[in-house]
This record gives structure tokens, C-alpha cells and sequence, in this order.
């Protein structure tokens, strides 16, 4: 394989395997200055670069690699390492890289690089210290929609440079046989949602851990508007005319429903405890608050809350709204408005 010098080596796809930890069952890349080099992948068996080499790591099925090398006035050099299509199931994982040559189980790099991938899946940090690599973030990306066969969603790339064995040393390309790849899996491969994405249940994210106001971690869907208007309560229940002792706060709606269902027979607030949706049954009539912090994705309507105002009246939200948060409303028993079911999920 010709490598110009500063020229990029061929980028490959790397395939999906297993849901496994990848330790040194990665991909070989050949540096050599040599035309279309042979190179081998723990099987012995030769594979012409560029043919696309399969791995994964354990929560990223779809990755691309790359490298560039570079003439130092002698010989060519290992320059560059790039590691791109990073979804944001990574999040919370260490990605550790380490370089081999043909003949030694002993990496070329002092210690493996060790790249600390964020909570939010899009914040990277090297921990190693005796790596003899310096970490530059090329691309921050968290909504592309992967290729991999996990719903990966994201495609950062990250850019290992100024590499050297010993600290002032480089490496020679053609001493480059194989890179080696591992994640730990510490995040659980679990998926992190933005507002407006598709929920688990099929829902529409509306509150996700980083929304104001949201203390609980959790992340919260709304399904579909209530097809007709319902009551916060029948006045024939105790519901409708006695504290019921809810809240306004995010992360009230859950708790709130609970205790309306004991005293009311009927209304908003039991239309969605019973409502299924997305083969999921946990939910909920919303508090004020959580309504509000949706104001600019849900639906227009005239909504219900699970949060009293009085012994008399409930706080409802007209959505769209450009009114401050408690704003609205309205009695428990003689008005109606629909309802948006919603529940809370961590990821």
C-alpha cells in the first residue's frame, strides 16, 4: 500500500459481530509502504487493506477507523488515528486503543489510550498518562442516525495525534501491523434521547434529565391527546370538592395520579392510569409543571393537569403558551379539557 506522505489511509466500516468486549479481536491495519499489504486478524489468515475489517465494541456495532502517516525527512510515520461514527450508546464507556507490530504481544504505545466517553455520549476525555498521545475532539454529533444494528444514534469522531512510543520517539509506519480497540461497557449500551425524539413506548420525548426544572434523571414521553374532554374529577367523588394533596412539581404527575384515582371514580386522571399505548401501561396524568416544560412540542390543545390549585380548582394549560407556568386554571368538576397522557423512564 503507497502512502503518500500527510496522505489519509483508506477508511472502513467496521461490521457488527457480537455483543462483545473486543480485546485485541479488533482490526489489523498495515502501514507499510508496501502496494495493497497483506494483513492478518488473529486468524492467520490474510486480508488485502481496505476489504473492510469486522469488530465492535460493546455498545457500538458501527465504527470508523482511520490513519494518516506523514515523512519526517527519514521515513514515513504513524501521524494520525481516528476513531469516527461514535454513537451516543457509548456513553460512560473508557474506549482504549493500543498499536502492535507483527512479531510482539507488546503494545508499541507505553500504556493503552484511554478515552473516557461522557454521560451525555458526546464529551471525550483521555485518562491515560503514559499513552504518548495527545486527544483533539474532530466532531461532536448526537442526532445522525447510525448504521449499526442497535439503533445507534450519533456519528462524533475523536483524533488521537502527536504519537510517539517512548514519549519523543515515532513510530515507524511500517512497524504498524494492528490497531486493538476495547470498550468496557460500563454505560449499558443504553440509549440517550433528546426532546423530540421517538420513546420507548412511541411517544414524543417532551422532558429530558438536563430540562429545568427536572430533578429526577428521568426522561418523560407524551403519547397521543385524548380523543374527547374529560372532567378532573366528577363531583359525585370526594375528589372533586377535598384536597387530594398533589403537586406541582416535574416528576409530581406519577404520584399525583395515584392519589386522584383514590378519590375520583372517573376523570382525566383515571382515563390515564387505564391508558395502554405502545404496549406500555404506566401512565400518567402530568403535573402542572411537567405540561409546561412541554409547551413547545406537545400538541395545541387544552390539557388537564394532576396538580390542585384549591380544594375547588386544578391547573390546566392551554399549549401553545407564552404565559408564565401556572398560569391557567379552572374547576374540578364543571369544566373539561383533554387529556395528555405521559411517563417517566430512565434510560
Amino acid at each position: 500500500m503507497n502512502l503518500e506522505p500527510d496522505a489519509s489511509l483508506r477508511r472502513r466500516r467496521v461490521s457488527p459481530v457480537a455483543l462483545l468486549m473486543v480485546a485485541g479481536l479488533a482490526f489489523a491495519i498495515a502501514l507499510s509502504p508496501t502496494l495493497a499489504a497483506n494483513i492478518s486478524i488473529n486468524t492467520g489468515q490474510g486480508t488485502e487493506f481496505g476489504q473492510g475489517l469486522a469488530t465492535t465494541t460493546t455498545c457500538d456495532s458501527n465504527l470508523v477507523i482511520s490513519a494518516t502517516s506523514r515523512f519526517d525527512g527519514v521515513r514515513q510515520v504513524l501521524d494520525t488515528i481516528e476513531i469516527g461514527d461514535i454513537s451516543t450508546l457509548t456513553h460512560d464507556n473508557d474506549l482504549s486503543l493500543q498499536i502492535y507490530d507483527s512479531t510482539s504481544a507488546t503494545g508499541l504505545l507505553e500504556e493503552p489510550a484511554v478515552i473516557r466517553v461522557g454521560a451525555d455520549g458526546a464529551s471525550f476525555t483521555k485518562t491515560s498518562s503514559d499513552d504518548n498521545t495527545t486527544l483533539e475532539v474532530v466532531r461532536i454529533d448526537t442526532s445522525t442516525l447510525g448504521k449499526g444494528t442497535k439503533a445507534e444514534k450519533g456519528a462524533s469522531a475523536i483524533r488521537l495525534k502527536s504519537i510517539t512510543s517512548d514519549g519523543s520517539s515515532s513510530i515507524p509506519a511500517n512497524s504498524v501491523f494492528k490497531f486493538t480497540l476495547q470498550s468496557n461497557g460500563e454505560g449499558g449500551c443504553t440509549p440517550i434521547y433528546s426532546v423530540g425524539d421517538v420513546g420507548p413506548a412511541g411517544g414524543t420525548i417532551g422532558i429530558v434529565p438536563t430540562t429545568p426544572g427536572n430533578t429526577t434523571g428521568l426522561y418523560f414521553e407524551f403519547a397521543q391527546k385524548s380523543p374527547t374532554e374529560h372532567v378532573w374529577c366528577p363531583q359525585s367523588s370526594r375528589g372533586a370538592e377535598a384536597v387530594v394533596g398533589t403537586s406541582t412539581a416535574i416528576g409530581a404527575g406519577a404520584a399525583n395520579t395515584v392519589k386522584i384515582v383514590a378519590d375520583c371514580a372517573s376523570g382525566g386522571a383515571v382515563y390515564a392510569d387505564q391508558y395502554t399505548f405502545g404496549g406500555y401501561s404506566d401512565w400518567f396524568l402530568p403535573s402542572a409543571l411537567e405540561l409546561y416544560a412541554i409547551r413547545s412540542i406537545a400538541p395545541t390543545g387544552r390539557y388537564l393537569s394532576s396538580s390542585e390549585r384549591s380544594r375547588l380548582e386544578a391547573y390546566i394549560q392551554f399549549l401553545p403558551t407564552s404565559n408564565p407556568a401556572l398560569w391557567d386554571f379552572w374547576g374540578k368538576y364543571w369544566t373539561t379539557s383533554h387529556v395528555l397522557p405521559m411517563r417517566s423512564f430512565t434510560n
